[in-house]
């Protein structure tokens, strides 16, 4: 019996040991398969739970001006996302959430609906539907930790939690609102660049894509990133333009009020620097804010003093002028008849003058802007000759300035022009449309020594570290005319501003303009309207050595057309305020003072930079300080010693002293101050 027992103990010993040695063996292989041959697919797919590459949030580069004020910023915003399949009632989590982020519940439905594995509830939240949304998850959290029966109505509330949470994103600002809409542009909900500079320089601003690599635990949390350490390689470069904020704010408001006061259908205005070509404001009304783009229609999105092109009526003549006096064909003080307001073109047409002239010389035909007067002076120029000068004054091409969508204009080269009407009044801006671009670098070139510049939007592109990517330098693009035409023609200009001119209206207090005025018939039907115009003066102050060159168009003016009467005004807000602002300040002519019945000497505050001190010694007379602003007047007086008492707020509008009265360095004066309208 015991040997019987031994030999099945024995078996069973066996047998045991032949399955251990078999599950061994089994592991073994599994081990060695797993390990050998399948290791490195199986710790792919392991890292591929637990590790994964996700995009970092990417920061768009700035719009400065040329002083280093934001015009275009990317700020911090929470957006709210939601895995749709790991929402346990859809439809409590949408009515929670409606009155929250103002959306309705069916809206939210509709989009938890979807068969997506990710969804976006609702981009760029508001800081208080962010916080609100904060504020239910907390309240969530509370009902999971007080009872369950929450749970059998709406689910789990921590489901809930993990399935949908708030996202970090980038969201464009435009901090002055629609100041230079048009000019900056915007961009998409994604950050892309959609219209104007945005889009243009689109490949600069947006930040560079790049992952970084997270690493998540079991319910796809994650618990370790590297997005911080990659965030500063992810920001766009920014962009410096030769825009200055005041200067476009000052040009905005003078427009925009000339065409309210007007009841114009829009108006444009255009401020550049002779010298470099820089553009230091383009303006437009009505213009538009980027915050909030999809309020408008597209046609507020384009920048119309580049993309729409116009016929310049008078303001042309200045160049056709140009190109007799160039071509040596005419001088200023040739005389020519203007045919008493009648001058026939062969059988082909007639010409008249708004005011009949009999002999003008060419100055009075700029002063007076005689059309017959300026045909006449065309008509002296070879058509070939004059095709040459209008070309390189720019008109019917591209000035190249970096922005899209721009108009080259229309030019018919009046070369091979068979009709003799069309010969002749393409003399004083009928038959030929340009751009505001174009004729304010037109006109800039006769304020510099008649060499074209080439316009200059932006001047350099610099990345996050303060380096310089690329820079944008003033480009001379070709001499149209010589130094000595440029110069007799800022002095003809001149007359247009004088009295007996059209352009009176268009001077500052205490500056000089040489200008033009002009009226332009508008196209309407292929016919030129007889009610709707077009109100333009053009023109460079100071006269004498220009610092600024000021195109202002109004667009269909009610209650008058004269680009004198309409457009002049603005062009005097915009010279006088900006000249101010730039630091070169207005003469003040010699005063008598009645009860010392002694001549006060010439107070000059007229000075070359900005950045210079307009008064630099004690003072010996009052200066004016009507217009300027309480730090001008501040820095003044302090340099001089004077003490002061302001009252109110804005621009100066009354002194005491009175300008030119004799004053002392223990004077006492009294300044007061309005805001400005």
């Amino acid at each position: 019996m015991s040997s019987r027992f031994n030999k099945w103990l024995r078996l069973r010993i066996i047998l045991v040991g032949v399955c251990l040695g078999l599950l061994l063996l089994t592991v073994t292989g599994r081990f060695i398969q797993l390990q050998l041959f399948e290791g490195p697919r199986l710790r792919a797919q392991a890292q591929g739970e637990y590790r994964k590459l996700c995009p970092v949030l990417s920061i768009r580069g700035s719009i400065l001006d040329r002083q280093g004020t934001e015009l275009a910023v990317s700020t911090f915003v929470q957006s709210l996302g939601a895995h749709p399949g790991r929402l346990p009632d859809k439809t409590y989590l949408s009515t929670q959430l409606a009155n929250r982020i103002n959306l309705s519940r069916s809206q939210i439905q509709e989009i938890l609906s979807k068969n997506r594995s990710f969804v976006w509830i609702k981009r760029h939240l508001t800081p208080q539907q962010a916080e609100a949304i904060q504020a239910f998850k907390e309240e969530q959290l509370k009902k999971a930790k007080t009872s369950a029966s929450s749970q059998n109505d709406h689910g789990d509330p921590k489901k809930s939690l993990e399935a949908m949470y708030l996202i970090p994103e980038a969201r464009r600002f435009y901090p002055h609102r629609s100041l230079a809409g048009p000019v900056l542009g915007f961009c998409n909900i994604d950050g892309q660049g959609l219209e104007g500079l945005e889009a243009q320089f689109d490949q600069y601003l947006y930040g560079k894509p790049i992952k970084c690599m997270n690493l998540l635990d079991a319910r796809g949390h994650i618990i370790i990133t590297s997005e911080k350490e990659l965030a500063h390689q992810t920001m766009g470069d920014n962009l410096v333009l030769t825009f200055d904020r005041t200067v476009q704010y000052i040009t905005e408001k003078a427009l925009a009020n000339g065409v309210k006061q007007w009841q114009a259908a829009g108006g444009l205005a255009v401020v550049v620097r002779p010298q470099t070509g820089e553009v230091l404001a383009m303006a437009q009304s009505p213009t538009f804010d980027p915050n909030h783009f999809n309020q408008y229609s597209k046609e507020h999105y384009q920048n119309r003093a580049i993309t729409i092109a116009f016929e310049p009526g008078s303001t042309f003549k200045i160049f056709t002028v140009a190109a007799a006096l160039d071509a040596g064909v005419v001088r200023a003080s040739d005389q020519l008849h203007c045919g008493c307001g009648v001058f026939k073109i062969g059988n082909s047409g007639v010409i008249h003058d708004v005011h009949p002239y009999g002999s003008l010389t060419v100055s009075d035909i700029i002063k007076k802007s005689s059309n017959i007067g300026t045909a006449k002076v065309g008509m002296r120029v070879k058509g070939a000759l004059l095709d040459k000068y209008f070309q390189d004054f720019g008109f019917g091409q591209r000035t190249g300035l970096c922005f899209p969508g721009e108009s080259c204009g229309l030019y018919r080269t009046l070369k091979f022009c068979r009709s003799p009407i069309d010969r002749v009044t393409v003399n004083f801006g009928q038959g030929v449309s340009i751009t505001a671009i174009q004729l304010a670098m037109a006109l800039a070139s006769l304020g510099n020594e008649g060499v074209l510049m080439k316009p200059l939007l932006v001047k350099e592109i610099i990345n996050q570290q303060g380096q310089v990517v690329q820079q944008f330098k003033p480009e001379p693009l070709r001499q149209v005319v010589s130094p000595s035409t440029a110069h007799k023609m800022l002095a003809i200009m001149r007359t247009v501003t004088e009295t007996g001119g059209t352009g009176t209206e268009a001077v500052p207090p205490g500056y000089t303009v040489a200008g033009k005025t002009g009226t332009a018939q508008k196209l309407v039907g292929g016919r030129y309207s007889h009610s709707k115009f077009n109100a333009l003066f053009i023109g460079m102050v100071p006269a004498e050595q220009p610092v600024l060159a000021i195109v202002v168009i109004i667009d269909e003016p009610k209650g008058a057309i004269y680009g004198g009467v309409v457009a002049a005004p603005v062009f005097r807000e915009i010279a006088a305020r900006t000249m101010r602002f730039l630091g070169y300040y207005p003469k003040i002519e010699p005063v008598v003072n009645p009860l010392l019945a002694t001549k006060i000497v010439e107070c000059n505050l007229e000075v070359g930079k900005a950045d210079t001190e307009p008064v630099s010694g004690p003072l010996t007379v009052m200066p004016n300080f009507q217009g300027q602003t309480i730090r001008q007047v501040l820095k003044a007086l302090h340099r001089s010693g004077l003490r002061c008492h302001i009252e109110g707020s804005g621009v100066a509008v009354s002194q005491q002293p009175e300008p030119g009265v004799p004053i002392t360095p223990e004077s006492i004066c009294l300044i007061r101050f309005r805001p400005e309208s």
